[in-house]
């Protein structure tokens, strides 16, 4: 038996509804998507009811449309129609996810015929169009260009691979048999014998399968390169395929020649670059915005500088012109230590150089940590059935040396609850007596181990050098994930990312960005990449590092100690008990403290202390009296305050 199910449409105030505890969407509401929707249903009303469902005591609970009731609420709106239904209460919440997940943006092109419908078969103005969606007139401006577009093109833009408004606008300004002729000379090589490669339309699956957008739009672009401009000559035109044609309504006397080729041409001038470079000249690589980059080492000469004989030209291809223009560049001084100095002409500044960026920035450090760390954990587990006993005491041994590790201080998951330290003790000396099973042994070890050691950016709670040897001890590189994903890589500085492009055999990229996309496509979701400076291995360098510093430390204090050491104890051996490392142990403390709670050592080093500075503040044949003076006003005045070690 089929049972019916009731749907009820209802006016209501939509401040009465009452919000669903079991709404899907937890994340904060965006208060200015809320007021566009706001807006959009004062113009064209509200196109979806809510659904809700009746609660016993009469109340309305929304069980789809949480937006919809405030942007009603926004719009001042007293009345808003619901949808009452009856359906079983236990589908709630799958409606309520699945209408917020199946929900899908319409296309660019979509948004086009949309809005171009509108104009021819409603008269709907761009004013209308533009309040109705929500969108500005240059929004609609730029989807008024997709009416002249080649199909395989709207595609293009459809999965993400689209041009830039500046390209986009030659590129629509063409007539579509142009873009047609244009798209199949490109992807010639692309389809199979018997396709039209007019009609190829992008991979989906391949994102390295895109258009070359700058070469198309140059290709279609309506304009004229004159041969005035040329730095080649006519077999450097003729071996690049460029065609000459006479303006004949040029200036008279003068070279009026020109071609609309502007791929053959802009590919002249590139050889050009390449061959016929004048000799000292530099050539410059075109880098963000467009802009010539001042390659490694020079310093753009300006206007303002007094020019030098190690002057040189700097030649680039501006991709917007198709010229070949010329910067000044000087080479760039060395001082004794190599460091780059200012040109001659430039009066030296007591100005710090700018601090170099760091191949990887602060936040992406603070990921890499939390990363590390897991991958350490990881392998701690990995390795917690047949752990060497020997490695696991050089573990912890290691983690108690962790910086991050302060043994007087234990912490607590929770206040008044046993940490994990002690959750351990417990579990293996449950009766004082040790618990002799080497699986619970290895298993309470390593989740000790766990809480101590991590790899955390962070001078208190970090463990370190020491959790980097750990992870080498154990293997953690195996466990770290493929970092070649967005949100790792938007960490590097532009050099940073360039370099580890180049680590992957990359090509070189104009920005940032297109190596990052590069090295997502190049290692796919399948593989796995994993930079230098994520993994382990630098840790080794890093503790030798710091091992030579202990030992140069340690050095020194071994000195100052012998140079001091003999007055302090012949001080200590005038006081009773106070060598003895046990004096102030357990209910015999008091014994080795005198009466304001000073220990004995602490009261030697400060006699010795007052006694070498009243030798410095007075002189050998001063007056005794003056030199009891001295040193009461010092001792009145000095605190000594000894640190445990």
């Amino acid at each position: 038996m089929i049972r019916s199910l009731s749907m009820e449409l209802r006016v209501v105030d939509p401040k009465t509804l009452l919000d669903n505890p079991e709404n899907p969407r937890t994340s904060a509401p965006n208060i200015e998507a809320d007021r566009r929707l706001a807006h959009n249903i004062k113009v064209v009303g509200l196109l979806q009811a809510p659904l809700v469902r009746e609660l016993p005591d009469g109340q309305l609970m929304i069980v789809a449309g949480h937006r919809r009731r405030r942007a009603c609420v926004l719009a001042k709106m007293r009345e808003m129609h619901v949808i009452v239904t009856s359906a079983d209460e236990k589908l709630d919440g799958l409606a309520a996810g699945s209408e917020n997940i199946i929900r899908e943006a319409m296309t660019q092109s979509e948004q086009w015929r949309f809005v171009d419908k509108a104009r021819r078969e409603k008269s709907y103005t761009d004013t209308q169009i533009a309040r109705a969606l929500m969108v500005t007139p240059a929004y609609l401006k730029r989807l008024s260009l997709l009416a002249g577009l080649h199909d395989p093109i709207l595609h293009a833009i459809d999965l993400g691979r689209g041009p830039g408004f500046n390209d986009l606008k030659i590129i629509a300004a063409a007539p579509v048999e142009e873009q047609r002729a244009a798209w199949a000379e490109i992807f010639e090589g692309a389809v199979e014998d018997d396709a039209d490669p007019a009609e190829y339309c992008l991979n989906a699956e391949d994102p390295e399968d895109v258009v070359p957008w700058r070469d198309l739009a140059r290709f279609l672009k309506q304009a004229r390169y004159m041969a005035v401009d040329a730095r080649f000559d006519d077999a450097t035109a003729k071996a690049c395929g460029v065609a000459w044609a006479e303006d004949l309504f040029g200036e008279g006397g003068k070279d009026n020649r020109f071609t609309e080729d502007g791929s053959a041409y802009a590919a002249a001038q590139e050889q050009w670059l390449t061959e016929y470079l004048p000799k000292g000249g530099v050539r410059m690589e075109v880098g963000e915005y467009e802009q010539a980059a001042t390659p490694d080492g020079y310093l753009r000469v300006s206007h303002w500088m007094e020019a030098e004989e190690t002057d040189v030209m700097g030649y680039y291809l501006n991709p917007n012109t198709l010229k070949i223009d010329e910067i000044p560049l000087r080479p760039k001084g060395e001082d004794e230590q190599g460091a780059a100095t200012l040109p001659r002409s430039i009066a030296p500044a007591s100005v710090a150089p700018p601090k170099e960026r760091a191949a990887i920035s602060g936040t992406g450090l603070a990921m890499l940590g939390q990363i590390q760390t897991q991958a350490l954990h990881a392998a701690l587990d990995a390795v917690v059935e047949d752990v060497d006993p020997w490695d696991l005491v050089a573990a912890l041994l290691l983690a108690l040396g962790g910086q991050n590790v302060t043994v007087h201080t234990p912490e607590r998951e929770h206040y008044g609850e046993m940490n994990r330290r002690e959750t351990a003790l417990a579990t293996l000396f449950p009766e004082g007596v040790l618990i002799r099973d080497p699986a619970l042994l290895r298993q309470e070890a390593v989740a000790v181990l766990k809480t101590v050691a991590n790899c955390t950016v962070s001078r208190h709670s970090g463990s370190g050098v020491m959790a980097q040897l750990m992870g080498l001890l154990f293997d953690a590189d195996a466990h770290i994930p493929n970092l070649a994903f967005d949100e790792f890589l938007k960490c590097f500085s532009k050099p940073g990312i360039m370099e580890a492009g180049a680590a992957l055999k990359l090509l070189p990229r104009n920005t940032g960005k297109e190596m990052r996309t590069a090295i997502m496509a190049h290692v796919g979701s399948e593989g796995r990449w994993v930079p230098t400076q994520a993994g382990f291995g630098p840790a080794a360098g890093n503790w030798k590092e710091k091992l030579a510093a202990m030992i140069s430390r340690d050095e020194k204090m071994a000195s100052l100690r012998a140079d001091n050491n003999g007055e302090v104890d012949e001080v200590y051996s005038d006081i009773p008990g106070a060598m003895d490392d046990n004096a102030t142990d357990g209910a015999d403390a008091g014994e080795g403290t005198d009466l304001e709670g000073q220990d004995y050592e602490t009261v030697a080093l400060k006699d010795v202390l007052l006694e070498k500075a009243g030798e410095v503040l007075v002189s050998d044949d001063a007056d005794p009296d003056a030199r009891a003076t001295a040193k009461a006003h010092l001792d009145s005045h000095l605190e000594v305050v000894l640190i445990a070690a």
